[in-house]
């Protein structure tokens, strides 16, 4: 249930963040590939830290190299 939830808060949460994101000699699928898995990532490290979804999301791709356009 507590996992429903977080995915639920996700949910709900990641579309007010919406940010456009790129990486020199990086294709979308690229990037759809490194968001999923930061989604996964940010739904635990939001929970454990009490912050946004959406900022442990944007902490992951950025440390993955992708930078705001």
């Amino acid at each position: 249930m507590k996992t429903f939830l977080l995915l639920a808060a996700m949910v709900v949460l990641m579309p007010a963040c919406t940010h456009y994101y790129v990486k020199p000699g990086q294709t979308s699928a690229d990037f759809e590939r490194d968001k999923r898995e930061c989604q996964r990532i940010a739904v635990k490290e939001a929970a454990r830290n009490g912050t946004r979804t959406c900022d442990e999301c944007e902490k992951c791709l950025l440390a993955k190299g992708w930078r705001l356009d």
